[in-house]
């Protein structure tokens, strides 16, 4: 009996181990062709997409597709006609999403949600950015919605500039809250230092491909470019 039953599941355990050399053999390949075209890429995240032979390869938050045989490669969205979800911009949400959750919450600003918690959102921004300005105004009326706001540090003009000094400034602070208040209020804060995620906050802010600010990352992972007036921000988060 036990023969019998090996014979008949033998041809199915071979199939299967095939494809798990072929699965191998493609994520080598793959891996190595990113790294001739960047060398010392970071290990990517290589899984077969619903597109026959080509495989989803996940950099960071970034999303791209290659063959196995690592000689193609394709920059752009995959859409499910069906259902019309882009399955790109998803698995992308969830790169970031992925991301984000590793960076530590002791590193930011955080302004909590009155009462129940609905959702979070996590800000980049710039103390000298008039629409990072506006947003910060709308906190309060986020916050009495149930949202949670987390600012990260992300000074446009770059590391040791005027912009990167008051933040840090505001971020060793003994009251991180207040000192941002005023900061966005127009009082620059007073000259201090620490030890600081700035620099961290920036890669990650490189990572992510934000150029401007605010840039907003939802928590489905999704990346919002820009000042998006409170109405307009709890209307879509309820959706």
């Amino acid at each position: 009996m036990f023969k019998k039953v090996m014979k008949q599941a033998l041809p199915g355990l071979v199939v299967s181990a095939l494809a798990l050399n072929a699965m191998a053999s493609a994520e080598q390949t793959i891996q190595n062709k990113l790294n001739e075209i960047v060398p010392n890429a970071p290990a990517a995240k290589i899984e077969k997409s619903v597109l026959d032979g080509l495989y989803q390869v996940t950099l960071g938050s970034n999303v791209i597709y290659m063959t196995a045989d690592g000689k193609y490669l394709f920059n752009g969205n995959v859409v499910d006609l069906a259902t019309r979800e882009n399955l790109t911009e998803s698995a992308q949400n969830k790169a970031r999403l992925h991301t984000l959750n590793a960076i530590p919450e002791k590193s930011m600003i955080i302004y909590p949600a009155k009462g129940k918690t609905k959702h979070t959102i996590s800000v980049f921004t710039d103390i000298d950015c008039p629409y990072c300005k506006k947003f910060h105004k709308d906190i309060a009326e986020l916050n009495e919605n149930g949202i949670t706001v987390r600012y990260l540090a992300f000074p446009r003009s770059g590391p040791q500039t005027p912009s990167y000094y008051k933040m840090e400034s505001v971020w060793c602070d003994k009251d991180p809250v207040k000192a941002l208040d005023a900061a966005m209020n127009g009082t620059d804060p007073a000259t201090k230092t620490c030890v600081n995620p700035l620099m961290d906050h920036m890669t990650q802010a490189q990572s992510f491909a934000i150029s401007g600010t605010p840039t907003l990352l939802l928590d489905n992972g999704q990346m919002v470019p820009g000042y998006v007036p409170a109405k307009e921000l709890i209307q879509a988060l309820s959706r």
